[in-house]
């Protein structure tokens, strides 16, 4: 497939509103069971604007070590019990392994997460209004 200027032009013209939307910087949030970040998040305006975002579609277990990772629809909190917020970036779970012993861990993830406009994103899945 053949990429014109133009077309690298218009992406390369994104990556700065991509690179500048930050989420723990720009957004305060808690966890709601059973799988939910519902945040407040600025908005380029300044106004804040309340959104959730399903952490299933953006969080997985490591099925050999039994942690929290990044992984587009993961499905960790279909399995993963006594999840909590971890700090201002942090989502702690208990999981188990592939001997089924229990693992706490830890997954960041404003590593991962977006505020665009006020929209949390990860893995290409917007939030919804809350």
């Amino acid at each position: 497939m053949k990429f014109t200027l133009s077309a690298l032009t218009l992406a390369l013209a994104a990556l700065p509103e991509l690179a500048s939307a930050g989420f723990a910087a720009s957004c305060t949030w808690s966890w709601q069971e059973p799988k939910y970040v519902v945040a407040n998040c600025k908005k380029k305006d300044g106004s804040n604007f309340r959104t959730r975002q399903d952490m299933n579609l953006c969080v997985g277990v490591d099925n050999w070590t039994g942690r929290l990772i990044s992984q587009d629809t993961g499905n960790a909190f279909l399995e993963c019990w006594d999840t909590h917020k971890d700090g201002n970036t942090g989502i702690r779970s208990t999981c188990w392994d592939f001997t089924e012993a229990d693992v706490v861990s830890t997954v960041n993830i404003d590593a991962y997460m977006q505020n665009l406009d006020g929209w949390l994103w990860c893995h290409g899945h917007r939030s919804a209004p809350y």
